[in-house]
């Protein structure tokens, strides 16, 4: 199992037109076999800044031979690259599971 934590520092008045795009991703993201699960969520201190937490089934290096050259986010990236100042992302490896 793998967790992605993605923090976005949107250019100020972008996330109206950010989030849909987002969410279209996300939508998407729920069709591939080895997802599980999405959550976005924002900062109630910084009405700019997003973080998305996915968690995958697999590996990092799975993840990373399979989805960053999918077609849809391509697309995506095209369409939001004028929305995000900044973009961190990192690779977590859960050790405690609750359903």
């Amino acid at each position: 199992m793998l967790s992605l934590y993605v923090r976005f520092k949107l250019l100020p008045s972008t996330k109206a037109l950010f989030v849909p795009h987002l969410a279209e991703l996300m939508k998407t993201l729920a069709e591939e076999p080895t997802f599980v699960s999405a959550v976005l969520s924002e900062d109630s201190a910084d009405a700019d800044e997003l973080v998305l937490f996915e968690v995958w089934n697999g590996t990092r290096e799975e993840w990373l031979s399979e989805q960053p050259q999918k077609p849809y986010r391509a697309i995506y990236d095209n369409a939001t690259k004028d929305f995000v100042a900044d973009k961190e992302v990192r690779f977590l490896s859960p050790i405690v599971v609750q359903n």
